[in-house]
């Protein structure tokens, strides 16, 4: 849980303002292809090993690697950063002053500030749409391809690295055209809104397929579909940073990841309530759709272009 508000932190320290889409992209593209590359090696061990608990036993271990080499590598800040020279550092803070000039004070806030504004519920409840899609792809897609579809464990393995990995190219493409675009001029409404819209009704429309078509690979193309416009919304990891500024990046971002989760919770148990009482996953499908319209909603209402005053 903390791996995220903390990476949106990273984000509004380190890097100018005009490159925090392809940096909050970047940063959250890690779950789509831990997922891509997990869903191949985790099957695969499984089908070496005969035993899912070894799997388990192997991923927490890289994962705790990992863990430590981001405790020894990373710094909070640039200048903090034994490989960051003097004229990087310069740069970003310039570019830091320049943002603050524009957009006010950087100053320490409560959460409760921010409790009055539709673009910070706009935020919560849009990233609660997006993970109620995502976490429920993640943890019934592959026995909804099992159950449905007739999928064993390694056409699923292959399965989830098309699906994810598809989710991982359009999360970075999604950030690459939001930068690219507004260093043309187009304002952040425009920019974000569009994107988030046209990524919305892919996703919608998406899923409507799936529930639709009764072929396995067609199925499996929609929801790869379904994913490459669903990650565009890792761009949200730069809302944070534009709501609350640096100084609150961190807890505007746990507030944003609070909702996620809320959905990441409700979400698998909900659909197993659906799957176990109608035996279909028709509903369940539809409640993914539901969750797609609340993240498109919620997402066009946001201002992305002001800091939201605290004061």
């Amino acid at each position: 849980a903390p791996v995220m508000p903390a990476g949106g932190k990273l984000n509004a320290n380190w890097l100018p303002a005009k490159e925090r889409g392809r940096g909050a992209v970047l940063m959250d593209g890690g779950a789509p292809l831990g997922s891509a590359l997990g869903g191949i090696a985790i099957s695969g061990l499984i089908a070496w090993t005969g035993s899912w608990r070894i799997s388990f036993v192997v991923a927490g271990v890289l994962t705790a690697a990992i863990g430590f080499f981001a405790l020894w590598f990373l710094r909070d800040t640039p200048r903090a950063h034994r490989r960051v020279n003097a004229a990087e550092a310069d740069y970003i803070e310039r570019a830091h002053a320049a943002e603050d000039a524009t957009a006010g004070t950087d100053r320490r806030a409560r959460l409760g500030a921010y409790l009055k504004y539709r673009s910070f519920w706009g935020m919560c409840l849009g990233w609660m749409g997006f993970n109620g899609v995502f976490y429920g792809i993640l943890t019934w897609g592959p026995l909804y391809l099992s159950e449905t579809k007739g999928f064993d464990i390694k056409t699923i393995g292959w399965s989830t690295l098309a699906i994810f990995g598809a989710g991982f190219v359009g999360e970075l493409t999604g950030g690459w055209i939001s930068d690219r675009w507004q260093a043309t001029g187009a304002g952040a409404n425009r920019v974000m809104r569009t994107l988030m819209g046209i990524a919305g009704a892919a996703v919608v429309a998406g899923l409507l397929g799936v529930v639709l078509v009764p072929d396995a690979l067609t199925a499996v193309a929609l929801l790869s579909v379904v994913l490459f416009f669903l990650r565009w919304a890792g761009l949200y990891w730069s809302l944070p940073t534009i709501l609350g500024g640096r100084a609150n990046a961190g807890v505007v971002g746990a507030a944003m990841n609070l909702s996620g989760n809320i959905a990441g919770i409700v979400t698998p148990i909900a659909v197993g309530f659906i799957v176990g009482g109608t035996g279909s996953y028709t509903w369940a499908l539809l409640y993914f759709v539901g969750a797609g319209v609340l993240f498109t909603v919620s997402s066009l209402v946001i201002d992305y272009s002001r800091r939201l005053a605290t004061r």
